[in-house]
């Protein structure tokens, strides 16, 4: 009961003086937004990636001559390092099958920009040499039609995959189950469409519908070895694994690299000369640069929540002067000391709480209308509820306290005699 009075009194107080209080906490309300939106905008671009990264590879273990990176580009030093080292080899993939960690072994030679041609149609498309069903592993799946066989890539016979977009602007008024059979040109050589795949989407100005695939052996005639500095770090042949669902995958890496060591003649002490890559790792480095970011924001953010708890501090000093005379009253109709901090601290946690609860409404407001704006998602997640109404409290207490104990401290008698 005694706690249902003190905040009783907390919200008569609020309300008796609505504008002094409402531009009291415009500095927690700011903070507290400025937090909620960037939680919200940094959740929805995690989530987002999570979902949009299965495309590069699904859950599939990549071995090639350099480490992927998600921003920024390597140093000329480090691109001198990637072209001197050794190309991996189709015997390298087959060599790597023998490992019980590794279910499928794919031979790649990556996505490369070349013109696809139609009769006058004409679209640019990432072209990459692959074996087998690598395009559903990868994450795609088949609209129509069917993938590579062994024949296929035995006789390097010239077929193609279309990916969704690459499909709709080379027969923009086609079925896709009309596609098959069907000839594009490039380079000058025919491809007959064996499959179109399904819609992906895109994601960091990257669309992974406008691809192509073409088997392995066809792409080793089609795509020469690369020339210059660049093409060669970024490297000639990939290969990717497919884990053995009942081993670890940080089993079965530690086992490739091992396995790597011991074929490229390396000590355990040396640096290795090929990159082992995952969609984790990837993920991982983006996660750093968005907590990064968030970091960053936190600091602005906390600026203004320190200038808000200054400004509640400021105003229940002026409170505890302006309610003198109620608090020698109060004291000398029984209540204690105690009560008396409690009744300004209740007051300050009331305080910096409402506008904690604005602040996560516009906080929220404002992640929806970058949202709706620009190409930034969000998400709201429930553990920013938490944060809001904790940073407020949190807020409250520590800026409520001192004001709290002077009222706490002041003498009855000299309260009362105050005017």
């Amino acid at each position: 009961m005694r706690a249902y009075l003190y905040f009783l009194s907390a919200w008569r107080s609020f309300t008796a003086h609505k504008l002094r209080a409402t531009l009291t906490t415009l500095g927690v309300v700011i903070g507290i937004a400025s937090v909620i939106a960037m939680v919200s905008i940094v959740e929805g671009i995690n989530r987002y990636v999570t979902e949009s990264f299965s495309a590069i590879g699904g859950n599939l273990v990549y071995v090639s001559k350099r480490e992927w990176f998600v921003m920024g580009r390597p140093t000329r030093q480090k691109l001198l390092e990637y072209a001197r080292r050794p190309e991996f080899t189709v015997e390298d993939a087959h060599a790597l099958l023998t490992l019980p960690s590794v279910e499928k072994a794919y031979v790649l030679i990556w996505g490369r920009s070349r013109t696809l041609r139609r009769g006058e149609r004409s679209f640019n498309a990432d072209v990459t040499a692959a074996v087998g069903d690598y395009p559903q592993a990868s994450g795609y799946s088949l609209l129509a039609g069917r993938s590579f066989d062994d024949e296929d890539t035995l006789f390097r016979r010239q077929v193609i995959i279309l990916g969704y977009r690459t499909f709709q602007e080379l027969f923009p008024d086609a079925a896709p189950e009309e596609a098959i059979g069907a000839f594009v040109t490039m380079e000058g050589r025919h491809f007959r469409v064996i499959g179109v795949l399904e819609k992906r989407g895109s994601f960091l100005g990257q669309d992974f519908d406008a691809v192509a695939y073409i088997p392995f052996t066809t792409g080793m005639r089609v795509f020469p070895p690369p020339r210059g500095l660049w093409r060669k770090a970024f490297g000639y042949i990939t290969i990717a694994l497919k884990q053995n669902p009942e081993v670890p995958l940080e089993e079965m890496i530690q086992e490739v690299e091992d396995f790597l060591r011991i074929r490229r003649g390396l000590s355990f002490q040396e640096e290795p000369n090929f990159a082992i890559n995952t969609q984790e790792a990837l993920l991982g480095t983006f996660r750093n640069i968005t907590l990064g970011i968030f970091a960053a924001m936190i600091g602005i953010a906390s600026l203004a929540l320190l200038v808000g708890g200054i400004g509640i501090m400021n105003i229940m000093l002026v409170s505890v002067a302006e309610r003198t005379r109620e608090i020698g009253i109060r004291m000398a109709v029984g209540a204690t000391r105690r009560d008396i901090l409690l009744q300004f601290l209740v007051e300050s946690v009331v305080l910096t709480s409402v506008g904690g609860a604005i602040g996560f409404s516009l906080g929220v407001g404002l992640a929806k209308i970058v949202e709706a704006l620009t190409p930034l998602p969000a998400a709201v997640p429930f553990w920013s509820v938490l944060l809001a109404l904790g940073f407020s409290t949190l807020v409250g207490l520590f800026f409520g306290v001192y004001p709290a104990r002077r009222a706490a401290s002041l003498d009855p008698v000299e309260a009362l005699r105050y005017e």
